[in-house]
């Protein structure tokens, strides 16, 4: 496993390296005189140039003109050789332009396409040339010769190309390339600098330098635009109107949720500030309770159990006679009435005993806790004592208790003032929204 694992960083490292030279190779690439002539005398030099493929370039009467005053228009209908537009003339209306369109044979492209590849390619290699010391002045006078001819050949072939363009974008293209040569690899030339075969063309191409330097139509290839038909335009002005209604639709959406944000926040604060207390479940359950033990109070207040008139009939038993078979069922009797008076006597200290634990308000719980300790009081009586310590015991916490239910329910049946003028303008305000929700109903 290791030996595979290092023959494999071998292989990653061998790979980098390789590749780094060989991008370094084409990065620093240089071409000597020696590989300039080979690619010269295999390609260029081995057909010299036809200058006659070059005529309509040529200065003379017979020279095309980059653009004319075209003749009486076709009113649209096409025609060949020509193209055919509107400018505005100097006198504030307009006139008609005109360009040829001058196709390439298939004799003259079959040749000069191949030639204007040759001489972009000789052009593209000379820029990285490579003098070594063995170069003599003659060498490297017929080299910079061989650049002025690449160049002159490719500026002419190129020529030849921008006046077979159809439109606008074609011509620009071609023209580029042509001010390029001209300010690349033709800057400082001269007809005796060039080699013997390719001295004809060089008149030709000062002939078209200043032909196409002069001319409008060339002078605004590059930078003109083609007029938009009717349906682009229509289609331009239907999305410009499209972006401005849903531009405008947006802020209206917009606007309307910011209004909605703003009035829900104010109707919210002015809830926020009404302090109206709203009876919950608990209180109500509460009220229940305490009104279930004002009864039960009200009940042992009065006596109406009985337990006054129970307790003297049982003072006045004679317990002597409890003794005798015949007395036992007047025992029985009382002993299971006292039983029954006893029981509602504690129900009467649980129910109150359970008051504090109605609610879970901390502060009625605390005010309360006087009635917890009645669970279980009278069962747990010590009754040796004497009469009015029993009253004390039975009848203070059971007072106390009663007391403060009394207030609690007094403070929650006479609201404050305040409580009462925030509960008078939450009824108004919903009579005011019951009124506006059936005045907008549809």
């Amino acid at each position: 496993m290791i030996r595979m694992r290092n023959v494999a960083w071998c292989l990653i490292v061998g790979c980098g390296v390789a590749g780094t030279a060989n991008a370094a190779s084409i990065l620093e690439r240089a071409y000597t005189s020696e590989k300039l002539d080979g690619f010269w005398n295999a390609t260029l030099s081995n057909a010299t140039p036809d200058a006659s493929r070059f005529n309509l370039l040529a200065p003379g009467p017979g020279a095309v003109e980059p653009s004319y005053e075209a003749r009486q228009p076709d009113f649209g209908l096409p025609f060949g050789g020509e193209v055919i537009g509107e400018a505005s003339a100097a006198s504030g209306g307009s006139r008609n332009i005109g360009f040829p369109v001058i196709p390439l044979s298939a004799d003259d492209a079959s040749v000069l396409v191949r030639r204007l590849a040759w001489a972009e390619i000789y052009l593209s290699r000379y820029r990285f040339f490579a003098p070594v010391s063995t170069d003599s002045a003659e060498e490297l006078a017929a080299l910079a010769g061989r650049q002025y001819a690449a160049g002159v050949e490719a500026y002419l072939i190129t020529g030849r190309l921008y006046f077979s363009g159809a439109d606008l974008p074609e011509k620009c293209r071609h023209l580029t390339r042509m001010n390029e040569i001209d300010a690349g690899p033709l800057s400082g030339a001269r007809a005796d600098a060039l080699p013997a075969a390719w001295r004809p063309l060089f008149p030709i191409v000062e002939a078209v330098r200043a032909r196409l330097g002069s001319d409008a139509l060339a002078k605004l290839v590059c930078s003109a635009k083609p007029v938009r038909g009717r349906a682009e335009t229509t289609k331009l002005i239907e999305t410009r109107v499209r972006e401005q209604i849903v531009k405008a639709v947006r802020t209206k959406v917009d606007d309307t949720l910011s209004l909605m944000n703003a009035t829900s926040t104010e109707y919210q604060s002015l809830v926020n500030e009404m302090d109206v207390s709203i009876k919950s479940a608990e209180v109500m359950e509460l009220e229940r309770v305490l009104g279930n033990a004002q009864a039960n109070m009200v009940l042992v207040k009065e006596d109406q159990l009985k337990a006054a008139e129970t307790i003297a009939t049982l003072q006045a038993i004679d317990l002597s006679s409890l003794n005798q078979p015949d007395s036992l069922k007047e025992f029985e009797d009382g002993k299971a009435r006292m039983g029954q008076i006893v029981g509602q006597i504690e129900g009467v200290m649980s129910a109150l005993s359970g008051l504090g634990h109605v609610v879970d308000d901390p502060a009625i719980t605390a005010e309360l806790s006087s009635c917890t300790g009645l669970a279980g009081a009278y069962s747990a009586l010590d009754l040796t004592l004497d009469t009015g310590t029993l009253s004390a015991k039975i009848n203070g916490p059971y007072e106390e208790c009663i007391n403060h239910a009394r207030a609690i329910v007094a403070r929650f049946q006479n609201p404050s003032l305040s409580k009462a003028q925030m509960a008078e303008l939450a009824r108004q305000v919903r009579q005011i929204s019951e009124v506006l929700l059936a005045t907008r109903q549809p």
